[in-house]
C-alpha cells in the first residue's frame, strides 16, 4: 500500500513538472521586451510552427497590440487565438488576425508584400479592397517520439459594382496559407523546432470594359531551430531560416514578372535559466536578395542585394515575484547594400553603402494571476519622461499582449 502511494505521488509530480515545462503565457509583447529575440520559447511561435500549439493546450491568447499611427482609436498588431485539448493526442486551434498583426512571418499575416497596393497603383486607388481578418485553422497530433501540426489559413475581399447599363466593375482579393511543423524531442539533451509555410495572395480588377489586371505570388517559408541542452541550465540555440517570394503580373493583355525575393539567415545563441532569471540571446547573419524584372523601354533588370552581420538580439527576464516579471532587452545590427539603379532603358548605376540599426535598449513587464498573463513593452520615452509622468499624460505601454490557460 505504501509503495503504491509514494509510486503514485512520483508520477504525479512528473506529469505536473512536465506540464509545467512551458510557462502557458507570453506572446509577442514578451519576444520585443527581449529584444526581438528568436532564441527563447514562447506561444508566439506557434504562428510559425503550429506543432507548438501541443504544448499550449487549453490556452486563450489576445494580443491588444500598439495604437495605430493611421487612428487615434485602432489598433496595429491584433489578433485573437485558442488551442483545445481533445485527448491525449489531439489538440485543436484557431487564430483569427486582423491587419498589420503578426511581425513575426507566418501564414497568420496578411498580405505581407502588399499585392493589393501594388494593384491598387496601377488601376487606381481603393479598386480592391485589403484583406483583413485572416483566419486560421491548425491541428497539433502527440506521436511517441514527435508532435506533428498542420495549418490553413484564409482571407478575401470582393469589391464589385453592377451597372444599369450590365457594364461591371469586379475588384476581389484572397489569400491562403498552410503550414506544417514538428518538435521533435531526442532524449533529454535536445529538441528540434522545424516549420515550413506556404502563401498564396492574389489579386484582380476586372474594368467594365478593357484587359483584366490580376497579380498573384507565392511565398514559401522555412523555419529551424534546436535547444541543445548542454545542462539543466544551459541550452545552444542554432537557428536558420529561408524565405522565397516569386509573382507573376497580367495587365493590357500581356503577362509578366513580379520582383523576387530570396532570404536566408544563419545564426546561433543561448538560453540560460537559474532559478527565476533568464538571460536569452545570441547573433545571427542574413542574406536579403531582390530582382526587379526588367520592363522595355523603361530599365533592365535590377538586382538589389543586403547583408546584414552582425544582428544582435538580447534580452534578460527576472521573476521578481510570483506575480511580477520584469525584462531587459538589446537589439542591433549592421547592413551593407549593393543595389543597382536604372539609369536609362539598358544602363544601371551601382550603389554600394554600409547602414546601421541603432542598438535599440526594450523594457517590459509580466503579470500573473493565477493563470492569467498580461505582458507588456514599456515605451522607452516612460524613463526619459521622469517626474513628467505624474498627470504627464505619456502612454505606458507601446505592445500589449493577454493570456489565459485554462
Amino acid at each position: 500500500m505504501k509503495k503504491t502511494i509514494i509510486l503514485s505521488l512520483i508520477i504525479f509530480v512528473s506529469l505536473n513538472l512536465n506540464a509545467q515545462q512551458y510557462d502557458k503565457s507570453g506572446g509577442h509583447a514578451r519576444i520585443l521586451s527581449l529584444g526581438s529575440n528568436p532564441y527563447i520559447i514562447d506561444p508566439e511561435f506557434i504562428k510559425v510552427n503550429p506543432a507548438w500549439a501541443q504544448e499550449y493546450d487549453n490556452f486563450l491568447w489576445v494580443d491588444i497590440g500598439s495604437k495605430s499611427a493611421s487612428s487615434a482609436d485602432a489598433s496595429d498588431g491584433q489578433f485573437a487565438g485558442v488551442n483545445v485539448r481533445l485527448n491525449s493526442r489531439w489538440t485543436l486551434g484557431g487564430i483569427v488576425t486582423v491587419k498589420n498583426s503578426n511581425p513575426i512571418m507566418s501564414i497568420s499575416v496578411i498580405d505581407p508584400f502588399s499585392i493589393v497596393n501594388q494593384i491598387n497603383n496601377i488601376v487606381g486607388a481603393s479598386k480592391v479592397i485589403e484583406l483583413n481578418n485572416n483566419f486560421e485553422a491548425l491541428a497539433s497530433y502527440r506521436f511517441d517520439k514527435f508532435t506533428l501540426g498542420l495549418g490553413a489559413a484564409y482571407a478575401y475581399s470582393v469589391n464589385n459594382v453592377n451597372y444599369a447599363s450590365s457594364s461591371n466593375e469586379k475588384a476581389d482579393a484572397s489569400q491562403f496559407g498552410l503550414n506544417a511543423g514538428v518538435l521533435v524531442k531526442l532524449k533529454r539533451n535536445l529538441l528540434l523546432d522545424i516549420g515550413a509555410g506556404l502563401i498564396l495572395p492574389a489579386a484582380s480588377y476586372q474594368p467594365a470594359s478593357g484587359f483584366k489586371t490580376k497579380l498573384s505570388q507565392t511565398i514559401l517559408m522555412i523555419d529551424a531551430r534546436a535547444f541543445i541542452n548542454l545542462s539543466e541550465r544551459l541550452a545552444v540555440v542554432p537557428i536558420a531560416r529561408f524565405q522565397s517570394v516569386s509573382g507573376s503580373l497580367e495587365l493590357h493583355g500581356t503577362s509578366g514578372d513580379l520582383q523576387s525575393v530570396s532570404n536566408f539567415l544563419v545564426g546561433g545563441g543561448i538560453n540560460y535559466s537559474i532559478h527565476r532569471f533568464l538571460l536569452a540571446g545570441g547573433v545571427y547573419f542574413n542574406y536579403n536578395k531582390i530582382t526587379v524584372p526588367q520592363i522595355t523601354g523603361a530599365s533592365p533588370q535590377l538586382i538589389q542585394s543586403r547583408i546584414d552581420f552582425p544582428v544582435w538580439n538580447l534580452g534578460a527576464e527576472w521573476h521578481a515575484t510570483r506575480w511580477l516579471i520584469a525584462r531587459i532587452g538589446y537589439s542591433a545590427g549592421t547592413s551593407n547594400y549593393d543595389y543597382e539603379i536604372s539609369a536609362s532603358p539598358s544602363t544601371k548605376n551601382e550603389a554600394i553603402y554600409t547602414g546601421y540599426v541603432p542598438g535599440a535598449v526594450t523594457l517590459g513587464i509580466g503579470f500573473r494571476f493565477g493563470r492569467f498573463g498580461l505582458d507588456a513593452t514599456i515605451k522607452s520615452d516612460v524613463l526619459r519622461q521622469g517626474l513628467n509622468n505624474i498627470g504627464g499624460g505619456t502612454p505606458t505601454f507601446s505592445y500589449i499582449s493577454s493570456s489565459y490557460a485554462f
